[in-house]
């Protein structure tokens, strides 16, 4: 990636790049495709066919100045949807192990839970993001644990409890969770010990609680229409009012996002969980291509994956893992019930840390899916050490290409149920992750009133509200409006001689990386005082 003049990477533009592209209209604005029909599935299937025949070839249908009619929209904003925390626990729980390979065992359950969203939700397509929209979140919540007797994780909040008519893959629109009772052992709260304990270990919590209903207390319709509209959490369900962790077991987790490209359109990311000393940043950018009746969608060329440090004192202070992305399609297009699959492989590279000569390093190969039958989304891989400095053994991309020798641990399973693990030398297998236990869990959102013009939520709201009231004419209306308001903001710039500057990050994106402006190391001790606050409120009613 080179650099211009002014320092910064040609790759990650700071505005609106003004050169026509495919489908703008003379002026030079996105072009608009209309309305077609009610807005309703129907009409979506012909609208998408339309557009995709019309997109056949095309390079990158990511960098497409094209604006969509919202009917074709999920009412989400872009940086909300594409962030990789929906289990935070999960995040949490990275470097709890003294032990090198268990912490990568733990970086691993995080990189198969980080795409929960397209098992459990809906797939659709977000708004695009504006040039310096931002979008904040946080959670509390406890960090999963490793059971002492099985080895295994035990998940210790939003457990996955299927709805009626779930589908088993491609969600439509979220899934119902409850709050598993835990013993002791796990930070349960002590008058769960009388209760009939339902273990969250693995195996254990394959039983489903019966007679439950769904909880709709002190919920308003317009939040329920939205729990249901929105890709993400579905209903709550009823379960024992004392279960759940003590509040001394809960840590707070920290999302910050900013759109920091227009075209092409990148954002910069960055997570943390103070109490645990972890930290994870990166760029975001997808590319897109229509392939037949599919999208293949994968990463950009500003996109290196996910960083994640750690940051605390103790074993493995220093240690960062880069997570690599994979290309994945979206499926079932002409039937409008939209499905993922990943046929790529990824790697996780350990570097940093104490000094050595020799690090752990991942491989996982996602399995091709057969065009007869249905998908079972296979998937295997390995865990084996590399010499530090090693260009080959570095530059490994699939499992098979490992010698026996170096591998530490095999892994194998469905990213959509359940992945195991094997170390070398043993016979048994044990359960990495089984995602038929995980539920999307809530984020923690400031109300709209708090939230500055720019944020994402205030910013698309009024498309948000049409569209989940079914109104895609005024909805279209509203996004071409905020759309057109972008527009003038980046020819006033253009006609100052001013280039867009990020608020929360320093403009220097050249290795992936992405570093905190003091504006955004002020936003996030900002949200981490708004959860401690409302934590000590807890424990006050209590």
């Amino acid at each position: 990636m080179s650099l211009n003049k002014k320092g910064k990477a040609v790759d990650v533009p700071t505005d609106d790049d003004t050169t026509l592209q495919p489908f703008t209209d003379e002026s030079g604005a996105p072009a608009t495709l209309p309305e077609v029909g009610n807005g309703g599935e129907e009409s979506k299937v012909k609208v998408l066919l339309g557009l995709m025949k019309k997109l056949m070839g095309v390079k990158d249908v990511a960098n497409l100045r094209i604006s969509l009619p919202a009917s074709l929209l999920e009412p989400i904003p872009n940086l909300e949807y594409w962030q990789y925390a929906d289990r935070a626990d999960i995040f949490a729980a990275i470097g709890d192990s003294d032990e090198e390979l268990g912490r990568m065992l733990a970086v691993l359950r995080f990189s198969f839970s980080k795409e929960l969203k397209f098992i459990r939700a809906r797939l659709g397509k977000p708004y695009n993001s504006a040039l310096g929209e931002h979008f904040r979140c946080s959670w509390r919540l406890p960090p999963i644990v490793i059971d002492q007797a099985t080895g295994e994780p035990v998940i210790r909040t939003h457990i996955h409890v299927p709805l009626a008519g779930e589908p088993a893959y491609g969600g439509q629109g979220g899934s119902g969770w409850t709050t598993p009772i835990l013993g002791p052992e796990h930070g349960g709260k002590p008058s769960s010990e009388a209760s009939s304990i339902i273990s969250s270990s693995s195996k254990a919590s394959k039983k489903q609680p019966t007679g439950l209903g769904l909880k709709q207390a002190n919920k308003s319709s317009d939040t329920i229409s939205i729990n249901r509209a929105i890709p993400g959490p579905g209903d709550e369900i009823e379960s024992d009012p004392d279960a759940g962790v003590v509040e001394s077991e809960k840590v707070t987790v920290v999302f910050l996002c900013e759109q920091v490209s227009h075209h092409p359109p990148v954002s910069a990311c960055y997570y943390t969980c103070p109490e645990k000393g972890i930290e994870g940043y990166g760029m975001d950018q997808i590319s897109a291509k229509v392939s037949g009746m599919s999208v293949k969608v994968g990463p950009g060329s500003s996109n290196r994956g996910i960083f994640i440090r750690i940051a605390r004192d103790g074993p493995g202070k220093g240690e960062e893992y880069q997570i690599t992305h994979p290309s994945a399609s979206v499926n079932g297009i002409l039937k409008g019930s939209y499905y993922g699959t990943i046929s790529d492989q990824i790697s996780i590279t350990c570097r940093g840390g104490e000094d050595g000569k020799t690090k752990l390093r991942a491989l996982i190969d996602y399995k091709d899916e057969s065009w007869i039958g249905k998908p079972k989304f296979l998937l295997d891989g390995v865990v084996y050490r590399y010499t530090v400095g090693n260009e080959t053994e570095e530059g490994w991309t699939k499992p098979k290409q490992v010698p026996v020798d170096k591998v530490v641990a095999q892994l194998e399973g469905s990213w959509m149920k359940e992945i195991r693990y094997k170390l070398k030398g043993e016979k048994e297998w044990k359960v990495l992750l089984d995602l038929d236990l995980l539920a999307l869990i809530p984020k923690d959102v400031r109300p709209l009133e708090e939230q500055d013009e720019q944020e994402s939520r205030r910013l698309w709201d009024p498309v948000t509200q049409h569209l989940i009231g079914k109104n895609w004419g005024e909805a279209t209306r509203q996004k071409q409006a905020i759309e057109q308001k972008q527009r003038d903001k980046a020819a006033a710039r253009k006609a100052k001689g001013e280039d867009h500057q990020s608020q929360y990050f320093v403009e220097d994106y050249e290795d992936g990386r992405p570093k905190l402006s003091e504006a955004g190391k002020k936003a996030i001790e900002s949200e981490i005082a708004r959860l401690d606050a409302k934590a000590r409120e807890r424990v006050n009613e209590l």
